[in-house]
């Protein structure tokens, strides 16, 4: 399908790709009407790829990124959550230069969505050493919609291997496997910012003690958790592999705004573990990246 902006192709028998071609990438609100068609059409072409248990959604975002966009922002959280093609898993990664496609038309942005295997890895960048991991740790019963401090003070709490921090704007990849609860089929796609979101926060430290207080008020209401533990949480830097930033946590209307390097996050995966019982929980490592 082809329009005066973008082009689009796939799925086709024995080949699950679908690619699409643009002359701008999709917002995520505000979006003019040749962008909610070009959404409307991955979502459908997308809901056509039907994974085996041996295999995820690899999503692929290629074109120039703002400098604080994040990629799983512009590949899955700005489409769709991809209910049927990422049931077992997403995988997503800041793709290479724009490979134009048959038609011969320049275009400046590209996606990709195609199934791979789970043992698959990124196709666009080579992982290097590895900033931190940890073995899996519970999450209990992940309820509500503040997934994020959930995550970030679970892994407060656990012991992980963490080794020399990145320099400064180090792109890096997260790889995460999750176990829901038995009798569950999460929707991954809904899940992965919260989560991609709340493991980053936890390999960051918070250094504006001004804001302190409040935060860690907010946060322990939430959490139905301890202030004190909060703000010693927030102030830790013994893991912060990511780098110290200034408000990691700032006080937003009625909550809590988390603001991560999330950006510098160019690649990553959230794997579907089998369930073992009726609690989630998470396991996974954080690792530099180059091309």
């Amino acid at each position: 399908m082809r329009n005066t902006h973008f082009n689009i192709i796939g799925p086709t028998a024995g080949n699950a790709v679908v690619e699409a071609w643009a002359d701008d990438y999709i917002r995520f609100e505000r979006r003019p009407q040749w962008q909610e068609l070009l959404r409307s059409e991955l979502r459908s072409r997308c809901r056509q790829l039907e994974p085996s248990q041996a295999q995820v959604l690899h999503a692929t975002f290629s074109g120039a990124k703002l400098a604080n966009a994040d990629v799983e922002n512009l590949a899955i959280y700005n489409i769709d959550s991809f209910s049927t093609a990422g049931r077992n898993g997403i995988r997503f990664e800041h793709g290479g230069p724009v490979q134009a496609p048959h038609d011969g038309v320049d275009y400046s942005f590209g996606y990709r969505y195609a199934l791979a295997t789970r043992s698959s890895t990124f196709n666009h960048w080579q992982k290097g050493r590895t900033l931190a991991s940890f073995g899996w740790t519970d999450l209990g019963a992940f309820r509500g919609d503040k997934k994020l401090a959930q995550v970030w003070l679970a892994l407060r709490r656990g012991e992980p291997a963490v080794f020399e921090p990145a320099a400064p704007e180090t792109r890096f990849a997260v790889s995460l496997q999750v176990r829901p609860p038995l009798r569950r089929q999460p929707v991954w796609g809904a899940l992965v910012k919260g989560i991609f979101d709340g493991v980053i926060c936890a390999f960051h430290s918070h250094t504006d003690t001004s804001v302190l207080p409040e935060v860690s008020t907010r946060l322990a209401e939430v959490l139905s958790e301890d202030a004190a533990e909060i703000e010693l949480a927030l102030l830790n830097q013994h893991r912060a592999v990511l780098g110290a930033v200034r408000r990691l946590a700032s006080p937003y209307r009625q909550g809590v705004k988390w603001d991560p390097s999330d950006h510098l996050c160019v690649a990553g995966e959230l794997i579907a573990a089998e369930p073992i019982d009726d609690r989630w929980a998470i396991s996974g490592e954080l690792a530099e990246l180059h091309r």
